[in-house]
């Protein structure tokens, strides 16, 4: 399992830097959250990387019938609604906090 969890994030982080549009400033959960208010393609974009990467790596239980985009969607719905108020996410790197939102929306049965 820690195997295949460094791989995801290996993963994710190439994908989130090969990303065009990363004008977004990913230096905080708040201040991406800002800059999706500015570019709110790009801030798709991120997350659909993450929701891929995780894919790829079979991290997480997301539905096989739910779209990338719209698994993507959901992620970014819960970084601005669910993480961005919440103290206990205010230190976490962004990059963290989208597994941490995978792991949060779809939980796996245990």
């Amino acid at each position: 399992m820690r195997k295949c969890f460094l791989s995801a994030l290996a993963v994710s982080v190439v994908a989130l830097a090969c990303i065009p549009a990363m004008a977004n400033d990913t230096s905080s959960l708040a201040a991406f959250v800002q800059s999706c208010k500015d570019d709110a393609k790009g801030c798709h974009s991120m997350t659909l990387g993450a929701i891929i990467s995780a894919r790829n790596a079979k991290y997480g239980c997301i539905p096989r019938d739910l779209s990338d985009e719209k698994a993507a969607e959901k992620l970014l719905d819960w970084l601005k609604d669910t993480a961005n108020p919440n103290p206990k996410y205010q230190k976490e790197a962004l990059v963290d906090l989208m597994w941490t939102g995978v792991d949060e929306l779809w939980p796996c049965k245990k």
